[in-house]
């Protein structure tokens, strides 16, 4: 049955258009806008409309209209291109910033590895920056494309590590070999801390179409946080245009 939230947990809510909402610190989160990311596509010859933008900013705009959040926590990669700051991805974070501004919150973005050349128009808005993680309450965010070393957990002991960087997505096979994914969030146990869970959230960018989580080895995975971790126990919810989907843990998906 697909639904139109996902309570996780009482104080997770889980939405179909790849946000959450976390009543406790009343903050809507999400994870990997990568804006810009049709100029550096087409570096590589592959030529797309610059379309993903509305999209990402109808999806946020829904989810502070929905929750009036106080805060915004973007766990990584705001922007795309790593070498240089393009004339799209500027003009789009501005807009973006601006809108967010409109909604009188504050933001904070979590670093993550493509977030180069954007310190000095953060400053412009007033952006809270953080580096290499965020901590609130039971909550450590984190992009996931450096480790978290158990000290750090057993500094702040968190009840649940919330990363992005990963772009889950669940693979399935048809029985002529065609192959779709669902962008998925995943969750689980911290490796190696089992006292604290970990909240691997889908690339809001419909355009990063993710890691197949359910055909991949541990060697596989970006992020070393997840190259250690027992994947096969994990737990995805599957985003769909229509509502969510609780699946069986990674393990039983890997038939498909």
């Amino acid at each position: 049955m697909l639904l139109k939230q996902y309570n996780l947990t009482p104080d997770i809510i889980l939405l179909p258009n790849r946000t959450l909402f976390i009543r406790s610190i009343k903050a809507v989160v999400a994870a990997d806008l990568h804006i810009g990311i049709e100029y550096a596509m087409a570096l590589k010859g592959v030529y797309i409309p610059a379309i993903q933008f509305q999209e990402i900013l109808a999806n946020i705009k829904e989810a502070l209209e929905k929750f009036s959040p106080e805060k915004l926590i973007i766990v990584g990669d705001f922007k795309h291109e790593f070498a240089q700051k393009t004339l799209q991805e500027h003009k789009e974070t501005i807009r973006l910033l601006e809108i967010i501004k409109s909604f009188d919150l504050h933001f904070i973005l979590v670093r993550g590895n493509h977030d180069n050349f954007i310190r000095g128009v953060l400053e412009r808005f007033n952006v809270d920056f953080r580096e290499p993680y965020y901590v609130e309450k039971n909550y450590l965010f984190i992009h996931g494309h450096k480790d978290l070393p158990i000290k750090d957990l057993e500094k702040y002991n968190p009840r649940f590590v919330i990363m992005g960087h990963e772009h889950p997505a669940v693979m399935f096979r048809d029985d002529i070999g065609g192959k779709d994914k669902i962008p998925s969030f995943l969750f689980g146990s911290f490796p190696g801390y089992e006292r604290t869970k970990l909240l691997v959230l889908p690339a809001l960018s419909p355009l990063a179409t993710g890691v197949e989580v359910n055909a991949s080895l541990p060697s596989d995975f970006l992020s070393p946080i997840l190259q250690k971790a027992n994947i096969d126990e994990f737990i995805p919810i599957g985003v769909l245009s229509s509502g969510l989907l609780e699946m069986p843990k990674i393990r039983k998906l890997r038939e498909f």
